[in-house]
């Protein structure tokens, strides 16, 4: 196939009825064309994860015989991270056959952001730049772009400026057009060649989220070659309000008895006074403990059995909150989806008259699976460097707030760079045969005050052959909006005590925190300072945001180090959910999966030295940390749940 029969196929698809336009990835990353972007931005809360093999026209040449003896692949994670803004993480790696030699290797970011102040209807504006703060500055481009939209047609122009010969640099224009909803043909030309492409997509779920499965083939008037990218769209961002009119009581408990019998442990319930006590621990939704109030709040108002609901949530049979409800009111809001201020008052601790506690989860085990990956791209030592485990984690409570975990790595496939002593081997602290890692006795324990304070001592093997005790205490006000949390830790590390010069082995964390909720956004920000496990001294800010049960976080810092200098660190963390949203559960054992967690992590410097700093920011972590565990990452908060109150009521009218 070659740009003429490309062509045909864009003049035959017009004689079908047009769609709507839709806006697609381009081969940069960003929504465009090709390698043109158009004034399109990713919507919140939605991810992309894009494959291409393009050849990037990096040569100088004006012939384009110079691909001819090239390969080059490129990945992209983009998301819509905030409103009418978007970002691109990339990396590119080239090969010349004829030379064998590398002749591209570059990480970039990219972002775009739409204008929001211009009205739609009359015209789109978006400026952007590729490879913010790159310094090969292959690709590395400031531009503006205008798009109006035609029903099934969209136009766009733009102007660029460039560094170097790979990069948009001069006036771009293209055309879009959608014949059906699931195809679109656009041409365009990028400041140095025309370029025409096919894009296709296929919407399925996994299991409720949607998915889209795309594929992209181009190819230019200037050569015959045709490439191609495949990527996966999946929106995180929770739809408030499900438009239903009847709660689905095939999947939630139609009575208190019922309740008892869902799959929540240490449970505990009274009537008295024309009020329900209910006392409960979720043990049963595995990404995000709202899922859970929200099915017991709406069995007790369905119930009918009292004017109101006093539900107390715990943790570890420690207590979390206490709410208390109008069930005329909460019956109303499970009608309209209509939430008021007010209809979850969180009140001080209450405690049951009862004595007797049903579904203890006492000595009852847990087994909990997650991947672990951790990858270094594009660096002097090799194209792509990776190990990849399977984290299998055995955890009981053995009394109130007292749980015993242990922590198997199994290892997968691990790159030569990664294995013993690889140049890499480091990142991974040695994991190359399977063995416990982490062996862990957690104590939670807080203290009844007019604010809420929560803290935990662990002791035992953190990670492979790093052993000791870490101390934890967050102190927040009743609404969970603010909190100071304290962390300190004392830790022999048998490993790598030469990379910090600590002669006597100690590693020492000593940290701080302010955290704020800021609800418009859902999202924490996060500022901490002190001394990190590695030795680097110094500030961070953190912005964590949260899109139903993934979130990602990106940190800035400042640290200093007494071996390796100052430097000033940058680092994505995306937390996807692996597994189903609920436990496996039998009468002698729990089952369920954990996040799938991907780093990134780089040195921001002006000289060209982009070097990782793998171990900056490190803090003693782990899944029963007051963060993960307790605070059910750091989201169930008073001010998380009233933002997300929509959750109380979805899951009712929803298969969960």
């Amino acid at each position: 196939m070659d740009y003429r029969t490309l062509l045909l196929l864009s003049i035959s698809s017009m004689i079908l009825n047009g769609e709507e336009i839709k806006s697609f990835p381009s081969f940069q990353g960003f929504e465009g064309v090709v390698n043109t972007p158009n004034s399109e931005v990713i919507k919140e809360g939605e991810f992309q994860f894009l494959y291409t093999n393009q050849v990037e026209n990096l040569s100088p040449s004006s012939s384009p015989d110079f691909r001819n003896s090239r390969k080059q692949e490129s990945y992209f994670i983009n998301m819509g991270f905030l409103p009418n803004l978007d970002f691109s993480l990339r990396y590119s790696h080239g090969t010349d056959k004829s030379r064998n030699i590398d002749y591209l290797s570059d990480r970039i970011v990219n972002f775009k952001y739409q204008l929001p102040f211009i009205p739609n209807d009359i015209v789109k504006v978006a400026f952007g730049m590729q490879d913010v703060g790159g310094t090969a500055k292959h690709l590395s481009s400031k531009y503006m772009v205008a798009s109006k939209t035609f029903d099934n047609f969209r136009a766009n122009i733009g102007y660029a400026q460039g560094e170097e010969e790979g990069a948009l640099d001069g006036t771009f224009g293209s055309v879009e057009y959608q014949p059906l909803s699931w195809l679109q043909v656009a041409g365009e030309y990028d400041t140095k060649e025309w370029n025409g492409i096919i894009k296709s997509h296929y919407t399925s779920y996994i299991t409720n989220r949607k998915v889209k499965l795309g594929l992209m083939a181009k190819s230019s008037l200037d050569y015959n070659d045709i490439y191609f990218g495949v990527y996966a769209d999946v929106l995180f961002k929770d739809n408030k309000l499900l438009s239903t009119s009847k709660i689905n009581q095939q999947y939630i408990p139609s009575s208190i008895e019922e309740l008892k019998e869902f799959g929540f442990s240490n449970i505990k319930s009274e009537i008295k006074d024309d009020t329900i006590f209910f006392e409960y621990e979720n043990t049963l939704y595995v990404y995000n403990d709202i899922d859970a109030l929200g099915i017991v709040l709406g069995t007790l108002a369905m119930s009918n059995r009292a004017s109101t609901i006093i539900v107390k949530i715990k943790k570890s049979n420690i207590s979390q909150y206490v709410v208390k409800v109008d069930t005329k009111a909460y019956k109303n809001f499970l009608k309209t989806g209509n939430y008021t201020k007010g209809l979850l008052n969180f009140i001080s601790n209450q405690n049951i008259n009862s004595s007797n506690m049903e579904h203890s989860n006492r000595f009852k085990p847990t087994i909990t699976i997650r991947p672990d990956f951790v990858l270094v791209d594009g660096s002097e030592y090799g194209h792509m460097d990776y190990t990849l485990a399977l984290q299998t984690e055995l955890s009981m409570r053995l009394a109130k707030g007292t749980i015993f975990s242990a922590n198997y790595n199994i290892p997968i496939s691990i790159t030569d760079n990664f294995k013993e002593h690889g140049i890499f081997d480091y990142r991974n602290r040695n994991k190359t045969t399977p063995d416990f890692d982490q062996i862990l006795l957690s104590q939670f324990f807080q203290f009844d005050l007019p604010y809420r304070w929560i803290n935990l001592i662990q002791v035992g093997q953190f990670d492979k052959e790093l052993k000791g005790i870490s101390f934890e205490s967050q102190i927040s006000d009743l609404s969970g909006k603010h909190a100071l949390l304290f962390k300190t830790s004392s830790l022999n590390d048998n490993l790598y005590n030469q990379m910090d010069l600590y002669i006597d082995k100690k590693r020492e964390e000593k940290l701080i925190s302010y955290r704020y909720y800021l609800d418009s956004l859902n999202s924490n920000i996060k500022i901490t300072g002190g001394e990190f496990l590695y030795g680097d001294r110094g500030v961070s800010l953190s912005l964590k945001r949260y899109f139903s049960d993934m979130s990602v976080a990106f940190d800035i810092a400042k640290t200093e180090h007494d071996f390796k200098g100052s430097h000033t660190v940058g680092k994505l963390t995306l937390s996807i959910p692996f597994g189903t949203t609920k436990r496996f559960k039998s009468k002698y054992v729990d089952v369920k999966g954990d996040y799938f967690t991907y780093n990134r992590r780089k040195t921001i410097t002006t000289d060209g030295n982009n070097i990782s700093q793998p171990h900056h920011l490190k803090e003693v972590n782990n899944n029963f940390t007051l963060e993960k565990y307790y605070l059910n990452n750091d989201r169930f908060t008073p001010a998380y749940i009233e933002e997300n109150s929509h959750r109380l009521r979805d899951i009712l009218f929803s298969k969960n």
